[in-house]
C-alpha cells in the first residue's frame, strides 16, 4: 500500500511539473514577462539563417532617406562579404597616451578616456548578439549577466572567441515603460511597439547583406529628427531578413550627418556628459564600436550625445546609433590575444545582453 501511495505521490508530483511547465510556456508565449509576450530562444540559430541571397526588398527600402512603403519594385541582388575573415582594430583614446586632433577632451573642456573597435566581418553570422535567459530559454528583464559573464557562457555554448563585445540596448529593462521590437541573431522575440516618450526614438537594423539603416515601428512615419525614415513592421522585417534589430536611440548620425542637438540627450536636455555606448555604419560588412568613460568626479565628465556622434562622424561613419550607456557601458576585445575590457570595476553591472562578434 505504502509503495502504491509513493507511485501515485510521484506521478502526481510529475503531472504538476509538466502542467506547470506547459502553463509557463504558455504565459510567456501569450502575455510573456510583465505582460510582455516574447519568444523562447533558439538554441543555435547562426546555423539555421540563410546565407546572403537575392532579395526582393527595394534597394530604397533599406535607404533611411526614402520614405517608407513595405513593397518593392525591382529585384536587388545581396552582396556579398569583400573580407575573408573577420578583424578588428583595437584604439585606445586617452590623453596621456593617444589623443589626436584633441579629441579626448568634451565640448566643456573635460578630459574623456574612450575606446573604438572597428569591426569587418567576412559573413553576416559573425556579427551576432546575446540575450539572457531564463532557465526554460525565456528572455526578460530579470534575466541579467555582465558581459564578461556572458562572453564566457557564449564560448562555451559554440565553441568560439569572442574577437569583442559591447553592451546591448537593455531592451527588456523596465518594460512597463519601453517596449519596442526584439529581433535578435534573425529571430523575432518581441513584437510590441514603443509606448510613450521612447516612440520618438528610431530603432536600428542589421540587414542579412551587411548594410543597416533606421526605421520607426508602425504609427510613427519618420521623427522630429529624422523625418523621412520608413515604418517597418516586423513581418517586413523578418520578410526581407533583418538579422539585428535594436531599440534605444537616439540615432547620432544620419546620411552622412550629425542628427542629434549639443544639447539633446536620452533622458533630457541639457544632461551633462555620460559614459555611452554606440555603434557606427562604415560601409556593408564593415562596423565601428565606440565606450566612452565618464561619471569620475573630478576627472571625466563624459562625453554628450553630440561629442559621442562627433567622435563617430570623424572616423566615416555615416549612420551611427546611441545604445544603452551610463553605468552599463562596457568595452571588450581580444587584441594580440590579450583580453582588454571596460570598466575594470570588479563588478560590473549585470545586463540582459550584449553585442558581439566571432570568426566563426
Amino acid at each position: 500500500m505504502k509503495k502504491n501511495k509513493l507511485v501515485i505521490i510521484v506521478g502526481i508530483a510529475y503531472a504538476v511539473a509538466i502542467a506547470g511547465l506547459a502553463t509557463g510556456n504558455l504565459l510567456h508565449n501569450f502575455f510573456g514577462i510583465n505582460g510582455v509576450a516574447e519568444h523562447k530562444i533558439a538554441d543555435d540559430p547562426f546555423s539555421d539563417f540563410d546565407d546572403p541571397v537575392p532579395s526582393s526588398k527595394d534597394s530604397a527600402a533599406k535607404d533611411s532617406s526614402e520614405t517608407s512603403g513595405q513593397t518593392s519594385s525591382k529585384e536587388t541582388i545581396v552582396s556579398t562579404s569583400p573580407y575573408t575573415e573577420t578583424t578588428t582594430v583595437f584604439t585606445r583614446y586617452s590623453p596621456g597616451e593617444y589623443d589626436p586632433n584633441n579629441e579626448c577632451y568634451d565640448s566643456r573642456g573635460n578630459s574623456v578616456i574612450f575606446y573604438t573597435l572597428e569591426v569587418k566581418i567576412k559573413k553576416i553570422t559573425d556579427f551576432r548578439t546575446n540575450q539572457v535567459t531564463d532557465a526554460n530559454g525565456y528572455p526578460g528583464d530579470n534575466c541579467l549577466a555582465d558581459v564578461y559573464t556572458q562572453i564566457n557562457d557564449v564560448e562555451r555554448k559554440y565553441g568560439i572567441t569572442v574577437l569583442g563585445a559591447i553592451s546591448g540596448d537593455s531592451s527588456y529593462n523596465s518594460l512597463d515603460h519601453r517596449l519596442g521590437y526584439v529581433l535578435r541573431n534573425g529571430q523575432l522575440l518581441r513584437s510590441q511597439t514603443r509606448t510613450g516618450k521612447d516612440s520618438v526614438f528610431e530603432d536600428l537594423v542589421l540587414w542579412n547583406d551587411g548594410t543597416m539603416s533606421i526605421y520607426t515601428e508602425p504609427g510613427f512615419t519618420g521623427t522630429a529628427r529624422n523625418p523621412a525614415v520608413p515604418s517597418y513592421s516586423t513581418d517586413y522585417l523578418i520578410e526581407h531578413k533583418a538579422w539585428q534589430v535594436w531599440t534605444f536611440g537616439p540615432t547620432l548620425i544620419h546620411n552622412g550627418a550629425i542628427s542629434v542637438g549639443e544639447d539633446e540627450d536620452v533622458a533630457s536636455p541639457h544632461q551633462t556628459g555620460n559614459q555611452r555606448t554606440a555603434i557606427g555604419y562604415l560601409g556593408p560588412y564593415h562596423y565601428m564600436f565606440l565606450v566612452s568613460q565618464g561619471r569620475v568626479k573630478g576627472k571625466q565628465d563624459g562625453f554628450s550625445l553630440h561629442d559621442l556622434a562627433t567622435r563617430l562622424l570623424s572616423r566615416g561613419c555615416t549612420l551611427a546609433y546611441n545604445l544603452d550607456g551610463g553605468d552599463s557601458s562596457t568595452f571588450y576585445c581580444l587584441e594580440n590575444g590579450s583580453a582588454k575590457k571596460y570598466p575594470t570595476q570588479k563588478n560590473p553591472r549585470a545586463l540582459g545582453d550584449m553585442i558581439y562578434v566571432v570568426d566563426a
